[in-house]
């Protein structure tokens, strides 16, 4: 037979205690959690603007708007395009050159079909009569490669086009593959 008299009665209620303990904190994290995600995420919120929409003031009056004096103040660009002739493929690389430029902007856009250039790069020139400018070099994978350029307006005077084939990147044509002229 056990002694009863040896037992202690406190144990069961230590045991208690600390699983009450356990429980109710468990619960304090999880709606700790519960509220910091629902104040980052918004939930249950329209959302977290303090703009409040009103309705208009009654009685105003609608005012004209006049837009002959806007169209005087546009800016006419002019663009033209050039399809760049293959030098180097013998017809396999095709190449269309778009040019813009006014109110002192100049945009070029060039889309190419080339071979795949491996381990080498297509760079885009533009040419005038007494210099070789060169813009960038041409993005792309596999067969197709294009350029684009947004900037002021140094670009006008030249009217010719080239994409070479870069095997070193310096301010040098290389191997010439498509040439043009707007």
């Amino acid at each position: 037979m056990r002694d009863l008299g040896q037992r202690r009665g406190y144990s069961v209620s230590v045991n208690s205690f600390n699983l009450v303990l356990k429980i109710g904190l468990f619960i304090l994290v999880v709606g700790f959690i519960g509220i910091l995600v629902n104040s980052k995420l918004m939930i249950g919120s329209g959302s977290s603007s303090s703009v409040v929409l009103q309705e208009a003031p009654r009685g105003l009056v609608p005012v004209e708007v006049k837009f002959e004096g806007l169209a005087k103040r546009g800016v006419n660009l002019t663009t033209q395009s050039a399809v760049l002739r293959d030098v180097k493929y013998g017809g396999e690389a095709k190449a269309k050159a778009t040019r813009s430029s006014g109110g002192g902007v100049y945009v070029l856009s060039v889309e190419a079909t080339l071979p795949d250039p491996v381990n080498t790069n297509y760079q885009v020139w533009l040419v005038s009569a007494d210099e070789i400018l060169p813009i960038d070099y041409m993005r792309g994978s596999g067969t197709s490669w294009s350029l684009s350029l947004r900037d002021s307006d140094k670009y006008s005077g030249y009217s010719g086009i080239w994409i070479t084939l870069e095997r070193t990147k310096d301010d040098l044509p290389e191997e010439h593959v498509m040439e043009g002229t707007f």
